[in-house]
């Protein structure tokens, strides 16, 4: 009897152990990588660079990369962006080979041709499609997935020019239950260097800001403009509780310069900048428990990229949950 209780607890012991080191393994850190406009006119994509972004994330053994839109020049006949498109997806087969999830969205670039969703769905299909559960009319363009305790959404904003399908939107927000949102579309929501963004019409994008931040998330990743810019949307004065826009069109398109003025149609927000670069690079986000932190990696020679800002916040639970608050 002695020997069968004697048992019975070290069965216990090694069934927490067990479950102790299982919590653990799900809970290491991970991150993942942000870029986007990589369109060249030499063959549609800028292959060195892209070629180096891939790199990168099998180096770093990153989870998944985010694509922000115009992977491609454009501006051709339907064959010509079936065949830039697909250049592209060849650049990045290291990263496909190597099991890391590639997640991308339409630029203004990547509808530039006749036919612009054949184009698209013919290279982006079977294993390369994105998650099918967009809204109709924009299945593998606008979608979300669940990846460990992050919750990510890609928004097309060209089925509708300079718009997100915000009632689609509402839903996903509202049926999450992970402590990390993460939101990317290809269009800054705040303009700073290209006019006609989603400030086109402020107040749905006003909308469409405050939903996220409604969501528990405090970040935005976008392009379009070929440079990187981080900059704080205020609403209230503390800085706190703002969601940040990371502008990261730094993938291989010409480089531009920048006044310095967030002088679009800024609504009721004042938008605070906080680092820019007119370089090459990427972002690299990592995810510690609650903890984020945004690291943008430069380029500084051919192949060598170092950081050169962090920013980083702690995420709280969705509201509902056992012990946590909201």
């Amino acid at each position: 009897m002695r020997q069968r209780s004697t048992l019975m607890v070290v069965f216990i012991y090694v069934f927490l152990a067990i479950v102790s080191l299982a919590g653990s393994a799900a809970e290491l850190p991970w991150q993942f990588i942000v870029a986007g406009d990589s369109r060249s006119k030499d063959d549609g994509v800028n292959t060195v660079i892209m070629g180096e972004l891939a790199a990168e994330a099998v180096k770093k053994q990153v989870d998944f990369v985010l694509f922000s839109g115009d992977l491609v020049q454009g501006h051709v006949d339907q064959e010509a962006m079936d065949g830039q498109l697909e250049k592209w997806r060849d650049t990045m087969q290291p990263v496909y080979d190597a099991g890391i999830g590639v997640y991308a969205v339409r630029g203004n670039h990547d509808i530039d041709c006749p036919q612009k969703d054949t184009s698209w769905n013919n290279i982006f299909k079977d294993k390369y499609s994105m998650p099918d559960n967009g809204p109709a009319g924009e299945k593998n363009v606008t979608y979300s997935f669940r990846h460990k305790k992050a919750f990510v959404v890609g928004v097309d904003e060209y089925a509708q020019v300079n718009r997100v399908n915000q009632g689609w939107l509402d839903a996903q927000f509202a049926a999450n239950t992970q402590p990390h949102v993460f939101v990317f579309g290809h269009e800054p929501a705040f303009e700073v260097g290209h006019e006609g963004c989603l400030d086109v019409n402020p107040a749905e994008r006003d909308i469409f800001w405050a939903s996220i931040k409604k969501a528990g998330g405090r970040i935005y990743f976008c392009g379009h403009d070929h440079f990187y810019d981080h900059a704080r949307i205020d609403d209230d004065g503390d800085p706190n509780n703002d969601i940040q826009q990371f502008i990261v069109g730094t993938s291989g398109a010409p480089l531009r310069n920048w006044s310095g003025d967030y002088d679009g149609e800024n609504g009721p927000y004042t938008v605070k900048g906080i680092y820019h670069s007119s370089e090459y690079g990427y972002c690299l986000v990592k995810i510690d428990g609650l903890d984020i932190t945004v690291t943008w990696m430069e380029r500084v020679d051919a192949g060598k990229y170092e950081a050169k800002e962090v920013w980083s916040y702690t995420a709280t639970m969705p509201c509902g949950e056992t012990g946590k608050a909201g």
